[in-house]
């Protein structure tokens, strides 16, 4: 997923005896000798060393993330008559995935839900997504192909972020109108259906938090922004019924740039699949812009015009289109959500000199637009 450098620590000598104590990667010599077995159709692959990487500086990611390398051999195969011959020694770079603490009671496992999409759903995802190598059955780890990256979201054009709207309307195209077959995943979060009260729970904890402890002193002590927080839980089911009317299609969860590594070849590959779900695709579309303006706030293309690009791409492949109305409607339930859903546990948990030093920021991004959705929509 990142581009790796060599760490300085030692490898681990996988064909050397050792003390299963000592091995520092939560899979097995086995899960990965078989991993690399499969993503290379060489049944005769096997693991000379495990090397730590070092990864550059990502944007919040979800768990525990860890690059390493790994040196191979095969065997060649023999010509008539005599044995068979080590290969030179070969080396593939890997990313280690553990997504430990980042699952709420009531939810599907977010690691169970990557390895889901990785095992059964990539085969027919219209993305380039990293190389599956391994993973673990209840998702504790997964490991996958390190991408070489060769821009990041800072030094996109603005053709680059139109292409990565290029790929969301044809993951939501392929899946448009699905739900039924995408139920047969029990693992995708379902989060205006079956995960509905997890989320407003917890977000409920969360202002409780806010009020009962009084920080962040910026919301706990202006009565103003503390009632528009109460107000998102007490309206949670009006804001969310507009949006269970739309017509529902595989969701990524979280695609943004930061998730997206253009390669040196400058193709874009998407990762972090641990919020996918299933639900209307406006979501997705909301995650891309806010996730933008956030961090990317000098980005060569307008929110606006993204979500003009979308809009007509997205009709022109499904038919799929909405009077302006509608969709404004619509936009101001996905943001009210996603606030609820994502923002009101991290503003519980924030601590108050970080708050303080991204205020302007927040107030611009989110709480402003979700104060002026709220009064539109729910006043």
């Amino acid at each position: 997923m990142s581009e790796v450098k060599s760490g300085s620590r030692p490898g681990v000598n996988a064909g050397a005896p050792r003390n299963p104590a000592n091995w520092p990667w939560p899979f097995s010599l086995s899960d990965l000798t078989a991993g690399l077995r499969r993503l290379f159709a060489d049944p005769s692959l096997t693991v000379e060393d495990v090397r730590p990487m070092t990864l550059p500086f990502q944007k919040p990611a979800i768990g525990k993330v860890r690059g390493i390398e790994v040196d191979y051999r095969s065997r060649k195969s023999p010509a008539s008559g005599s044995a068979p011959t080590q290969g030179p020694l070969d080396s593939v770079a890997l990313v280690v995935k553990e997504p430990v603490g980042s699952t709420r009671i009531g939810l599907a496992g977010v690691g169970r839900r990557e390895v889901g999409v990785y095992r059964y759903l990539a085969p027919q995802l219209p993305l380039a997504m990293p190389a599956f190598v391994a993973g673990s059955s209840h998702g504790d780890w997964l490991i996958l192909e390190a991408i070489q990256v060769g821009r990041t979201g800072s030094r996109w054009a603005k053709s680059v972020y139109l292409e990565a709207i290029d790929g969301l309307i044809r993951l939501h195209d392929r899946f448009w109108g699905l739900r039924e077959d995408l139920n047969n995943f029990p693992w995708l979060s379902r989060p205006l259906e079956g995960d509905f009260e997890v989320h407003l729970r917890a977000a409920e904890h969360a202002i409780e938090r806010i009020a009962s402890q009084g920080e962040p002193a910026s919301l706990a002590r202006s009565p103003r922004r503390l009632a528009m927080l109460q107000r998102l839980t007490a309206q949670a089911v009006d804001i969310a019924a507009p949006l269970r009317r739309e017509t529902a299609t595989l969701l990524h969860g979280d695609y943004w740039p930061g998730n997206i590594a253009v390669d040196r070849q400058g193709r874009q590959v998407v990762y972090d699949w641990q919020l996918s779900g299933i639900g209307p695709p406006v979501l997705d579309l909301v995650t891309f812009v806010k996730k933008t303006e956030w961090w990317y706030p000098t980005a060569p293309v307008a929110s606006e015009a993204v979500v003009a690009y979308y809009r007509a791409g997205l009709e022109s492949l499904q038919g799929a289109r909405w009077d302006d109305e509608t969709w404004s409607l619509l936009w101001d339930h996905a943001l009210l959500w996603r606030f609820l859903q994502e923002w009101l546990d991290l503003l519980a948990a924030i601590p108050e000199s970080l708050l303080a030093a991204s205020s302007d920021q927040l107030d611009r991004v989110w709480l402003e637009p979700v104060a002026d959705a709220l009064e539109r929509r729910l006043s």
